[in-house]
């Protein structure tokens, strides 16, 4: 294998995808483009989020929570664009699975708004689903409080939130919360990191010590993510009963 074979992509799926709206709203700058193959965008601080092309990412998420025998209370943290909120409604209903309540928790209501006003092809109408409970707030705040979930999905970033904090030491408190939140029997489920990301090996290495300390049946998914052009790993693992 040559040294290109190791490099990332020539190109970023935003190049060539017209800006539509921009806001900076208290916590980020938010903006929706076009892309004339993966739709709309949502990219924030510069950083594309997903596109109307990227249902495989909300699947991945999902997925796990499909060998649950009962799934009727599950946290998303984060997931703002709705397109996992989507996605687990729509795997309910295919399956007849009942699900009492789906509680997305995203700190910025004005990615909601421009995702439900300009990506409706990746959120479709999720959050009018009466299943849905939409919490604008500190998604590890609000997990503090949780119990008794049947699952947690964290489509949220992996970097330290706070100053002075270790990444390795950010992944221990966040499964820590997620621990204490499951019912036994639960599933937890997260986004990892893409297949060019510079410390990827210590990163997934990080998460494996850390989910096989206090889960089991830990699995990963290597998923296509169209507009990101690499591939995205995904981890679940379960609570023990």
């Amino acid at each position: 294998m040559g040294e290109r074979d190791l490099m990332p992509p020539d190109y970023e799926s935003t190049a060539d995808a017209e800006l539509v709206e921009a806001r900076d709203s208290a916590w980020q700058h938010i903006e929706i483009r076009r892309h004339p193959v993966f739709g709309h965008q949502l990219v924030i601080d510069g950083d594309l989020q997903i596109s109307e092309s990227d249902f495989a990412y909300g699947s991945a998420l999902v997925a796990p929570l499909l060998t649950l025998d009962s799934c009727r209370r599950v946290a998303i943290l984060g997931g703002g664009d709705g397109g996992v909120l989507h996605e687990l409604f729509a795997a309910c209903d295919r399956l007849d699975r009942p699900l009492e309540a789906a509680t997305l928790i995203d700190i910025d209501d004005a990615v909601i708004e421009l995702c439900r006003r300009w990506m409706p092809r990746l959120c479709h109408n999720a959050f009018d689903d009466p299943r849905a409970d939409v919490v604008c707030g500190d998604a590890f705040a609000w997990l503090e409080n949780a119990s008794d979930l049947d699952a947690v999905i964290y489509d949220l970033t992996l970097d330290p939130v706070r100053e002075g904090v270790s990444r390795n030491a950010f992944i221990r408190e966040i499964l820590d919360q997620v621990e204490r939140a499951l019912r036994p029997g639960g599933v937890v489920t997260m986004q990892a990191c893409g297949e060019w990301v510079t410390d990827r090996e210590e990163l997934l290495a990080q998460l494996r010590r850390r989910f096989d300390e206090s889960f089991i049946e830990r699995e990963e998914q290597l998923v296509t993510v169209p507009s990101y052009g690499e591939k995205w790993t995904f981890m679940t693992a379960r609570k023990p009963e």
